[in-house]
């Protein structure tokens, strides 16, 4: 797989933003923890055009008062936008009531692709940074990132996996979890994962020992949450020297 390039990474965010941070994360976990409304934000996000709740019910699979509910949610939460608008060709008094779309909101964090997420590594840094257990920071970095991972993961494979994945199929959902936090992650030969880019590039070549510490514990935490026995058996990052940044996954169930 050859990547494509890439521009200069953006500054890292400052006052505000990196104030918010924090709340951005608990934001997202408490709107897309569910199930249900995870797959009902993707459906919104994938369709690339305003949909109504009839579309999204049956894109979802699921009632049309059960997707409204939803989507309203999403609305409050700040990931979606809405508004009220007849279909194209039709006005004037018997043209019916107008109906409700929705669509990605402009301020939704976290879940674009391919950015840069400096927030994220902003909220991680100064989640890691109230850890009152003594450990070494580095250690409780690392510790906060594998959470994190592994908390989205989990998200990830409850919406939708029947049961543990192993092999490739972890691979592959791994893949889809890292692209969607700005990894441009794909499958690449026998259990290796490869990603095109960075999302917290510039500090990453600035910090590798920290930063990269804390982006492999991210993948670490994704693959435990859906294969508790495989692992990341080698990687590479090119803020450290290497060509590019890849791991090598290993499973009891065979990789």
């Amino acid at each position: 797989m050859l990547c494509p390039v890439h521009p200069g990474a953006p500054q890292l965010s400052t006052g505000a933003d990196t104030q918010s941070s924090e709340r951005d994360i608990e934001r997202l976990v408490a709107a897309l923890g569910d199930p249900t409304r995870r797959r009902v934000f993707f459906a919104v996000r994938d369709a690339g055009e305003p949909l109504n709740k009839s579309r999204v019910a049956e894109t979802v699979g699921i009632e049309r008062r059960l997707a409204g509910f939803h989507l309203d949610k999403l609305v409050a939460e700040g990931f979606l936008d809405a508004d009220f608008r007849r279909r194209e060709g039709r006005s004037g008094p018997g043209a019916g009531r107008p109906a409700k779309h929705y669509r990605l909101s402009g301020a939704e964090i976290a879940v674009n692709l391919p950015e840069r997420h400096y927030e994220l590594l902003a909220g991680l840094l100064l989640r890691a940074s109230r850890d009152t257990s003594g450990d070494p920071p580095q250690a409780v970095l690392e510790r906060t990132g594998y959470e994190f991972g592994f908390q989205a993961g989990l998200a990830q494979a409850a919406s939708g996996a029947p049961g543990p994945a192993h092999g490739t199929d972890v691979l592959a959902e791994v893949a889809r979890l890292l692209s969607r936090y700005g990894f441009e992650a794909a499958i690449e030969g026998d259990g290796d994962l490869r990603a095109c880019s960075c999302p917290f590039e510039a500090l990453a070549f600035d910090d590798p020992d920290r930063i990269c510490g804390l982006d492999r514990a991210i993948w670490r935490g994704m693959i435990a949450a859906f294969d508790p026995e495989a692992h990341l058996a080698s990687a590479t990052t090119r803020a450290r020297g290497d060509e590019v940044c890849s791991a090598h996954v290993e499973s009891a169930a065979g990789s």
